[in-house]
């Protein structure tokens, strides 16, 4: 690999600038280095659209054309977009339609909007959709972003266009009270004769409040593109980390040897389960007391499944960390993968946790993380008393994330030798003390920035990449800054439970009289969120219609597959898709309407959800 530089003349934002930029470095490198932060990277595979420059006027997917390749032209990022601190016609239009969410998008649909509308001023809906079509927006459905084009060409024709209302109808006329025992004190409500709190006073106008545009809080700094995300920034001494990860889907490592790695000039840590503390822990951010399993090490001389942590590294580029990365040989005991969770179930099937310092498996013998029984009313009986018992079997696969911002972290120690780690998280203080025991620092010492996240979804309710993060620091004593690839994004991050969903229904007359679910979650190679989301599939999934008697049972199994995690949902998705096609196919069998049959058994407001008090969910399962 060559260290060679070579000047780049060009023009940014009206500017020439002169960059340093190696023979191969892409356009999209060069401008962050040289803190253009507002093109981002989304996907490493010219997909995504969030890297789009304007290249003479034309959008540019900067990620896949060499920052060479651009000598002498005129590049515009959406830092150029603003003068003096006012915002473009268009920056203005997507802010007050609403139209920026996560913003990790914005600059990039901001910059191709530009583009398209001095082409075309006056376009139509389907013109638009067609042009914003090429930058990926995992939020808006792009709804918004078609309004505030509309709203954008009208600015640029000189027109004024009316004020934007996205929420019509929504407040009542009359005053709006809640009862704060019923909002704040539930558990002591008895105890706590408080007044309603009246939200609204009946002579307010109609839309005071509610009904009235308001604009996001940061919605012009991510409109203007400024450095809100957790890698927007480039801080001195800045190493860049690099994970290498497992291309086996269950295996032993018989040896590892870094010392080539650790040899390369530029590198200045190299970490393998050999290192470090052998520690359990829970990645997923949950309550605390944690939920169990305790079945993961930050680096293990076991890998359960393909994108498995092997060893991380920490160098002055991250072109050296993956070169020292392909450096690191190891032996590998390639061993038989289980891939389908009733396989793992089944006698003799290979254990995915045999070391014996895990906390919390209930069965490891069996692959079963967890298992979940729940009971209500007489299930024999409704079954014997019903009409007609209909059954139905429904599988549901993994679903990745896909937040355009990767998983993110930089960490590094302040000026009062506290850990700091800045990081894409959804839940700061659980990373914070789920932290402090890896790497043997007391909680007080460690703070959590949580700056914007460019989407989550769940996936980022999970330690992901802090602890490595920290073992990097701790070990050269400078700043370390991972972000995980597109592709280590779907192997090593977090998906949606994959599920197999047995129902047992049945009916009396046109009424639900008894609900069965025997259900099957796989939870993956490591059970975070394995109890949680699985209980809550069988809570939503069995309260929807909620009859007076009704059996939940799951196991929750572990495979060589990449762990699953929270996510948007939360179990509640599976479940409640399979019984409504159950519904559904019951309905059609009986001769009956389909919505009439579904309004007749769905739970009504004000009555009790059956399973709460056996599952501890809602108010009647405070107590457990």
């Amino acid at each position: 690999m060559s260290d060679s530089k070579s000047e780049l003349k060009v023009t940014i934002n009206q500017e020439i600038k002169t960059l340093m930029v190696g023979q191969d470095e892409s356009l999209l490198d060069a401008l962050r280095q040289a803190s253009y932060f507002s093109v981002k990277s989304g996907c490493d595979t010219n997909s995504c659209g969030v890297c789009t420059v304007l290249v003479n006027g034309k959008p540019t997917k900067s990620c896949h054309i060499k920052a060479l390749d651009v000598k002498g032209a005129e590049i515009t990022t959406v830092e150029g977009l603003s003068k003096d601190g006012e915002m473009h016609p268009i920056q203005r239009a997507f802010l007050e339609t609403g139209a920026i969410q996560c913003g990790f998008c914005t600059p990039a649909q901001i910059l191709t909007v530009k583009s398209f509308l001095d082409r075309n001023p006056d376009p139509n809906e389907d013109e638009i959709r067609k042009a914003i079509n090429n930058v990926i927006c995992r939020c808006t459905g792009y709804v918004r972003g078609v309004a505030a084009v509309k709203r954008a060409a009208a600015y640029l024709r000189g027109e004024t266009p009316e004020p934007y209302v996205h929420l019509e109808g929504v407040l009542p006329k009359d005053a709006t009270r809640i009862d704060l025992p019923e909002a704040f004190y539930r558990r002591e409500a008895e105890h706590l004769p408080l007044p309603p709190l009246v939200l609204t006073p009946a002579e307010m106008p109609l839309k005071a409040v509610v009904g009235q545009a308001e604009t996001k809080v940061d919605g012009k700094k991510l409109a203007q593109g400024k450095p809100v995300f957790t890698s927007d920034i480039h801080m001195e001494g800045m190493l860049y980390g690099s994970l290498l990860t497992s291309p086996h889907a269950n295996a032993n490592i018989r040896d590892i040897d870094a010392s080539k790695a650790r040899a390369l000039p530029g590198v200045h840590a190299v970490l393998t389960y050999q290192d470090i503390p052998r520690i359990k822990y829970a990645t997923g951010g949950q309550s605390y007391p944690q939920p169990l399993p305790y079945d993961q090490v930050s680096l293990d001389n076991v890998v359960r499944h393909v994108g498995d942590r092997v060893a991380v590294v920490a160098a002055e580029t991250l072109e050296i960390a993956e070169q020292a990365l392909r450096l690191i040989e190891v032996d590998y005991e390639v061993l038989l993968a289980i891939i389908d969770p009733e396989e793992a179930l089944k006698p003799g099937a290979p254990m995915v946790h045999a070391e014996n310092d895990t906390e919390g498996i209930f069965d490891a013998k069996r692959n079963v993380v967890c298992h979940i029984e729940a009971d209500y009313g007489n299930i024999e009986k409704g079954f014997k008393e019903a009409d007609h018992v209909f059954e139905g079997e429904y599988h549901t696969p993994k679903q990745q994330h896909v937040h355009l911002e990767p998983h993110a972290c930089i960490s590094y120690l302040d000026e009062d030798d506290r850990l700091v780690l800045r990081t894409s998280t959804q839940v700061p203080f659980h990373v914070r003390r789920m932290v402090a025991p890896l790497i043997g620092m007391p909680v007080k010492k460690i703070r959590v920035i949580k700056p914007r996240i460019g989407g989550g979804f769940g996936n980022k309710q999970e330690m992901i990449l802090e602890d490595l993060c920290a073992h990097l620091t701790l070990k050269t004593q400078r700043p370390v800054q991972m972000v995980y690839t597109r592709t280590q994004e779907f192997i090593s991050s977090r998906s949606r439970h994959a599920m197999v969903i047995r129902y047992k229904i049945g009916i009396k007359g046109d009424r639900v009289s008894a609900a069965e679910l025997n259900l099957i979650g796989d939870t993956g190679a490591y059970g975070c969120h394995a109890l949680t989301v699985n209980m809550v599939g069988g809570f939503k999934g069995l309260t929807l219609y909620n009859p007076d008697n009704i059996r939940f049972n799951c196991d929750v199994v572990y495979t060589n597959t990449p762990p699953a995690g929270a996510f948007r949902g939360y179990g509640a998705m599976q479940c409640e898709y399979a019984i409504e096609v159950l519904m559904e196919e019951i309905a059609e069998k009986l001769g009956l309407d389909v919505v009439e049959f579904k309004r007749k058994n769905w739970i009504k407001v004000g009555d009790a959800m059956n399973l709460s008090k056996k599952l501890g969910e809602g108010r009647e399962g405070v107590e457990q």
